[in-house]
């Protein structure tokens, strides 16, 4: 299978996402140092978490409406919208007029839009690639997305704080660009069940009560929820990066030196450094890492890899010397490649089949609950010290290990044949 054989949609969604990837990361991971330094760092937890909320929402409404209404339709919907809401962001910031409610504003509306289009933007890449050739179409999107994240974040950093305004018109002009290219060369894949469709063809779609309701299943599966939550807790550790450790790193770090001569770093710089040395050892460790794996691929691994993931990120949130936070980064990704893997195949043991969507629906679910949690963690961290902090983040994550360990004999009924083997073919 190569990439010029997949279908002109999966080519073409894969390569905007790789370049609006690009461009909004460069700005977005650092609007909450940005709303720190502008509005104070209370309403700075506040607009991550209005962002987070409006993204949630707007998912479960997309999900449902993606079955419904067609997946090229949101999908056109939300990127004229995130073309917008840059646009106002970019006059919000500009040399003529400057205000911080307005880009928070936009901010919440990018956040909703984002939200409504993925899960039509996922069902369409599934739509259209065969069951074979997935598992090597989500291997290209996971390295290009790591290294859209490595790009954006080593120049963002660096023209964040005085191009902002280039950066946000430059966003709004890339996701237009998108939304044009998804008008005239995308085709709609939407083929919906005869019971989403009314007589005369017209969509049924039905009220917030409903499309709920429609997750029902999902909420009542305590296992798959403990699952879920402890994911989430483990997850929000990691998330900090941005949020509470960006804006301690942008407040505590004032000319920091890597190597003699060199120009002394602000915590924002430094900030990019660790966001682009993570995302890299990423990519060129994940190899490495996936063949020691396929030998010793077990629930210890798996703990040891959390363990040292959480340990990591906690030293981030209080450390100040620049190569020790480059070491403990190292560590903190290198658990995270551990750990990752086998927590994944565990999820395959307790989702069933005939509600496959639904509950991977739910489980992403979990990022946004993880970056609600880092906001929450913005507001405290104005009132608490780093090394505080620093505490809360590893009982949070230990919190999470020890729910994952709670439902462990569920998730590996057969440790030594069944585990072993999904741990394997993950990889």
């Amino acid at each position: 299978m190569r990439f010029r054989d997949f279908h002109p949609n999966v080519k073409i969604r894969i390569t905007m996402h790789f370049v609006t990837g690009i461009l909004s990361g460069m700005v977005l991971p650092f609007m909450a140092v940005y709303f720190a330094k502008t509005l104070g760092t209370t309403t700075a937890g506040l607009a991550v978490m209005g962002n987070i909320i409006a993204g949630v929402a707007a998912t479960f409404i997309g999900g449902y409406y993606a079955d419904r209404i067609g997946r090229k339709k949101l999908m056109l919907i939300s990127e004229l919208v995130c073309t917008a809401a840059y646009a106002v962001m970019a006059v919000a910031n500009s040399p003529w007029y400057v205000s911080p409610y307005l880009t928070l504003a936009m901010s919440l509306v990018i956040g909703a839009a984002w939200g409504l289009s993925k899960p039509a933007a996922d069902a369409m890449l599934i739509d259209v690639t065969e069951p074979g050739a997935r598992k090597f179409m989500y291997r290209i999107t996971y390295w290009l997305n790591n290294l859209s994240i490595s790009i954006a974040g080593i120049i963002g950093a660096f023209l964040f704080s005085s191009y902002l305004f280039e950066l946000l018109l430059g966003a709004s002009v890339v996701t237009f660009i998108s939304y044009l290219v998804t008008l005239i060369w995308l085709s709609e894949t939407l083929e919906p069940a005869a019971g989403h469709v009314e007589q005369g063809g017209v969509p049924k779609t039905g009220g917030p009560f409903h499309i709920l309701k429609s997750y029902g299943e999902v909420f009542r599966d305590r296992t798959f929820m403990i699952y879920v939550l402890a994911s989430l807790l483990m997850v929000s550790v990691e998330f900090n990066l941005t949020e509470y450790i960006g804006i301690r790193l942008e407040r505590d770090i004032h000319g920091a030196v890597l190597l003699p001569g060199m120009t002394g770093l602000n915590g924002l710089e430094l900030l990019g450094i660790l966001r682009t040395e993570n995302t890299f050892a990423i990519v060129v460790l994940s190899l490495f890492t996936g063949y020691l794996l396929k030998k010793y691929g077990g629930t210890r691994t798996m703990f040891v890899g959390l363990f040292l993931n959480i340990a990591g990120y906690s030293y981030l949130a209080m450390g100040n010397h620049p190569w020790a936070l480059l070491v403990l980064m190292l560590i903190a990704t290198i658990g995270e490649l551990i750990y990752v893997p086998i927590k994944q195949a565990f999820l395959v043991n307790i989702v069933p089949d005939h509600a496959r969507s639904s509950y991977m629906a739910v489980n992403g679910m979990l990022y946004s609950g993880a970056h609600f949690i880092c906001a929450i963690n913005v507001v405290i961290g104005g009132f608490l010290p780093a090394w505080g902090m620093a505490l809360v983040l590893f009982a949070t994550g230990l919190t999470g290990m020890l729910l994952l360990g709670s439902i462990l004999p569920k998730l590996v009924p057969t440790p030594n044949t069944t585990a072993k083997s999904n741990v394997a073919s993950a990889l």
